[in-house]
């Protein structure tokens, strides 16, 4: 019994000892990787060839041995270490690959091929084999070989798409953008299911030199003589992805010809055409649906989707008419007929559809038209009211309570406004975009009513969401309240400023905040006024006044917290109000190299690069 007890103490004892050893040698690995990273590899080194000859059998141990000795050039050391590795443990295929390694920092290519083949040769029957020591070929940039031990491991799996993605890879990051589409198209023909990873590593490439055209042909060859509808398919998705929508509807349509579908296949394409404002395309794709599958279930999407479509290509058109350039500008209909028949196509579409949901978008995007395009607001909120009274839970009807809010503002009934701006904030539908978008606006309801408190308290939480268009007006505004709560009298003056811009009113605006700008005292409020001035002057095509403000504001207020706001503002005003691209150019060159921080900085840019001059 004594003998028992003795044996077990004696084994838990062992297993005490192990644990502490084990620990031990942790935490010398731990102390090593410190002085790695800190660039001390002597002393990384050195403990690194303790603990491996501690534990000989441990790979991270090795490896990390074998990767400071690289890391200090000791090539020489390397081989003799990873050579004596393989005589005492000549089947270990991780060692063949870092002696290639090894040979290949020492420029001894031929070494390194016979390393990798020695350990190719442990198994030949392997595929997994090939993948690993063309894993090592890779990452010393020995494409060419790695693209040998792929095909050779391919041929022995038996599998024609063994290695395909691999193979992918590798062509694509050598700019063989033909060769990878052959691969994937492989990959497609064998295992169909992996239609959407083809798709997403080809996305990944497609806008390389030359990808586009060569993908085009890769996909067409294998076709010619496997015209399975997979490849179409791809082939369609590559048009689409490389902008060439004209050859990627017609693609479409021979799918839905060659294997008599139902349409979802150009559904598809006008969907995915229309979320990138390829209104043309989207609105042909729709089409073709309508005329060719009037049984179909895609018939009412595809319905309001065609209406939809005309609509965003007329907005484009309208945009530009409108100005939209400036902050502030004077709303004026246009296209009344286009708009109106586009009206009547949403309207025909309810009255055949009237127990369909999507009607509920048909009503939306008729207030939007009133509203936004030819501003017959009493029309707008009474459409906007039937949203709310069909269907509360109906994703329409928080942003047509958004926009019941914006018209009560706009005509000054800031009660009615609240009660829709809280409606939304109190709805458990809500979600983060609309919340911020509610609350951005009791703020300033708030604020104009001269509750500052309360206002920066709303505002605080806005501009936490950074994704949204007006955190940053957010941000200004509450540095505004920040600033100047003592003096509420001049901040109440220009908040009631702010709300006559907001309702249209620039000549009042202006009046309101010209007094406060030439007010040289008032500090921050005095910077703010002076860029809403430049704004209400723009807002009424005043260019000329408009443009002396800002360039006082700029040469008399450097440090200005709207310098570069301002510097944008000027050369928009120059290119687009005075017709003067050189000036413009100049202004955003300004921007460009004073404030590269800017939230205008990548507009200003691409404002730069699209503006014509007379040097070109």
């Amino acid at each position: 019994m004594r003998r028992t007890h003795f044996l077990i103490l004696l084994l838990f004892g062992s297993i005490i000892i192990s644990a502490q050893v084990e620990k031990n040698l942790n935490n010398r690995f731990q102390l090593a990787t410190s002085y790695e990273q800190a660039g001390q590899f002597d002393k990384a080194e050195t403990i690194y060839r303790e603990i491996s000859a501690a534990q000989p059998w441990n790979i991270i141990y090795f490896e990390s041995l074998n990767k400071i000795l690289i890391a200090q050039k000791k090539y020489d050391q390397s081989l003799e270490l990873l050579n004596e590795r393989i005589r005492q443990n000549p089947g270990e295929l991780n060692s063949y690959g870092l002696l290639g390694s090894s040979y290949f920092f020492l420029d001894q290519q031929d070494k390194a091929y016979d390393s990798w083949e020695r350990g190719i040769a442990i198994n030949r029957a392997s595929p997994a084999v090939y993948r690993l020591i063309a894993n090592y070929a890779v990452e010393n940039r020995a494409f060419d070989k790695a693209v040998e031990f792929l095909k050779r491991g391919k041929d022995i799996s038996g599998d024609p798409s063994a290695f395909s993605m691999d193979l992918a890879n590798i062509y694509a990051a050598n700019m063989k953008f033909r060769d990878a589409t052959a691969e994937l198209c492989i990959l497609i023909v064998h295992h169909p299911e992996q239609s959407q990873t083809v798709k997403m590593r080809i996305n990944n490439f497609i806008k390389g030199p030359g990808a586009f055209e060569q993908s085009v042909e890769s996909v067409n060859e294998f076709i010619r003589s496997d015209s399975r509808l997979e490849l179409y398919d791809l082939l369609t998705f590559i048009y689409q992805t490389g902008g060439n929508y004209q050859e990627a509807f017609r693609t479409a349509v021979t799918i839905e010809e060659k294997y008599s579908g139902n349409g979802t296949h150009i559904f598809n394409f006008a969907q995915e055409a229309y979320l990138n404002r390829q209104y043309l395309w989207a609105s042909e794709g729709y089409n073709y649906i309508i005329k060719n599958y009037p049984k179909s279930a895609f018939i009412p999407t595809a319905r309001i989707g065609y209406a939809r479509t005309l609509e965003s290509a007329l907005d484009q058109r309208f945009i530009l008419e409108n100005e939209s350039w400036k902050p502030y500008y004077k709303p004026a209909s246009f296209f009344k007929e286009e708009y109106s028949t586009i009206i009547d196509s949403y309207n025909k579409f309810i009255k055949e559809f009237p127990d369909n949901l999507i009607r509920l978008e048909a009503y939306f995007r008729i207030a939007e038209i009133f509203r936004n395009r030819l501003f017959d607001y009493h029309k707008a909120d009474s459409v906007y009211k039937r949203i709310s009274e069909f269907s509360p839970v109906s994703e329409f009807y928080l942003p047509a309570n958004i926009s019941r809010g914006i018209m009560a503002l706009e005509r000054n009934d800031l009660g009615a406004a609240r009660n829709f701006f809280e409606l939304i904030v109190n709805s458990p539908r809500a979600d983060q975009n609309n919340l911020t978008y509610a609350n951005y606006y009791l703020a300033r309801i708030e604020f104009w009513s001269g509750n500052f408190s309360s206002a920066n308290a709303l505002l605080n939480s806005v501009s936490r969401n950074t994704s949204t268009d007006f955190a940053n007006d957010a941000l200004e505004l509450s540095t505004l309240i920040s600033t100047s709560r003592k003096d509420s009298l001049n901040l109440l003056l220009y908040a009631r400023a702010d709300l006559l811009a907001l309702q249209n009113k620039h000549k009042e605006a202006s009046v309101e905040f010209k007094t406060l700008s030439d007010n040289p005292n008032l500090f921050i409020i005095n910077d703010f006024a002076k860029i809403k001035f430049a704004e209400m002057l723009i807002a009424e095509n005043e260019l000329t006044g408009a443009i002396e403000v800002l360039e006082d504001l700029l040469k008399t207020h450097e440090s200005s917290i709207f310098a570069d706001k301002s510097t944008f503002l000027l050369a928009e005003c120059y290119q687009f109000g005075t017709k003067d691209p050189l000036k413009a150019a100049q202004t955003y060159q300004k921007l460009l190299e004073t404030f590269p921080n800017s939230l205008y900085f990548d507009r200003a840019r691409e404002a730069l690069l699209n503006l014509p001059t007379k040097n070109g």
